[in-house]
């Protein structure tokens, strides 16, 4: 199944985006899901798997708790799934270069994230005035126009950044001197390892019954 429709795949990928905290918690936020539909969609469901499985390894404690706000790891991986297959399907140096060149982007949307955040604070005192002063039917016109506002703006970000970061993607991967392509094809093996280590590291001081007494 390949589908090249930006419009699209923006969309599944701002709906994706929405589980993390806007709606749902379905968990297809997750790199482990996310990254192997976009490589379904796009016709290479292997490339996709094996981002997934590096991010989701790599950043398995970004998780949003409370006022915490993590960098967004659903955009690294779709974007990085996306870019290397759409333009180098196939090549796993290439996979391994869109995904260093995802994280920044990924760091960007936490600060979109932020500012939606703040904007919500504001739509919440909106929504107490009215229950005051006996409007309640702003408290589902809140929710759902909040709801509204989150995938609006991810769709907006997916859309763009797919595309002009897709556009730029291409045009620096051929320039990337021998060793460095040489360097991409061996953390293809080794971030794997790298993401093991990090999950041991992260779960070292969780307790399993009948082992750790």
């Amino acid at each position: 199944m390949i589908i090249e429709n930006l419009v699209i795949l923006a969309l599944i990928a701002a709906l994706c985006s929405a589980d993390v905290t806007a709606f749902g918690q379905f968990m297809i936020c997750r790199p482990i899901f996310c990254a192997p539909l976009f490589g379904w969609l796009m016709g290479d469901i292997a490339t996709g798997l094996w981002i997934g499985m590096i991010v989701e390894m790599v950043w398995i404690n970004a998780i949003p708790m409370g006022a915490a706000v993590p960098i967004d790891i659903a955009s690294i991986s779709i974007n990085a799934t996306f870019w290397a297959c759409k333009y180098y399907p196939g090549i796993q140096e290439a996979a391994i270069c869109a995904l260093i060149f995802a994280v920044p982007f990924a760091y960007f949307y936490k600060e979109i994230d932020i500012g939606g955040r703040n904007w919500n604070i504001g739509l919440m005192r909106w929504v107490e005035r009215g229950v005051h002063e006996g409007k309640t039917w702003r408290i589902n016109t809140g929710l759902f126009l909040s709801l509204f506002l989150f995938i609006l703006r991810a769709f907006i970000f997916y859309l763009i950044v797919m595309y002009l970061g897709g556009k730029v993607f291409q045009l620096i991967y051929p320039m990337m001197p021998a060793f460095v392509i040489a360097g991409f094809k061996k953390a293809w093996y080794l971030l794997p390892v790298f993401g093991f280590g990090a999950v041991l590291y992260n779960f070292k001081n969780i307790r399993i019954p009948f082992i750790n007494r």
